[in-house]
């Protein structure tokens, strides 16, 4: 237990610290908590690291990515995409994936909105920045190089008040993921 702990956290610290200078063709905002229709200070901090990138770079495409939970006046994705028209973001480079409950469907729901918006044959093309907080950027990623998609991450900071519970979840997620959820072979996931 220590050992893989001590690994899988070293690993996700590694990957949520590692700073990309990649171009994203396409970047996806992952959803997090709403408080009724406000975002959460974790989904915040995920907007404002996406807007800094758009604004960097104008001709990038943005999808948010995420359902509706339980406790939600709305999806995940409406909030995103209301906070990021509001702060000046053209509509049509937003893509709105409203369906998803886990990081696994937000890839492959974000991949098969890609494939009606664009041509197929430019999707492997395509350079993918997958925003999330610092911790959830081992997993996000690895889950859309198995999609196919040619991604780096986009790390925002993790508010502190949820640091500590967000690394032992997340411990416990990628050893569910390696062990159950993926579809590929551990080793091409490193590519």
């Amino acid at each position: 237990f220590v050992a893989t702990f001590l690994v899988v956290q070293g690993l996700i610290v590694y990957y949520g610290q590692k700073k990309e200078t990649r171009k994203p063709d396409v970047l996806i905002i992952l959803g997090a908590k709403l408080y009724g229709e406000r975002p959460s200070p974790a989904l915040l901090r995920r907007l404002e690291t996406g807007l800094e990138l758009l604004r960097a770079h104008p001709n990038s495409l943005v999808i948010v990515s995420g359902g509706q939970g339980a406790d939600e006046l709305i999806s995940e994705a409406e909030a995103m995409q209301r906070y990021l028209l509001a702060q000046g973001v053209e509509e049509h480079r937003i893509l709105v994936e409203d369906a998803s409950t886990s990081t696994y469907e937000n890839m492959e729901k974000s991949m098969a909105l890609l494939k009606e918006a664009l041509p197929k044959d430019s999707l492997e093309a395509l350079s993918y920045g997958v925003v999330t907080n610092d911790f959830h950027i081992f997993r996000s990623v690895l889950t859309a190089k198995e999609m196919g998609m040619r991604a780096f991450g986009v790390p925002a900071k993790t508010p502190p008040s949820i640091t500590v519970t967000s690394h032992l979840r997340e411990y416990l997620s990628v050893l569910k993921y390696l062990l159950l959820d993926r579809q590929a072979p551990f080793f091409q996931l490193f590519r």
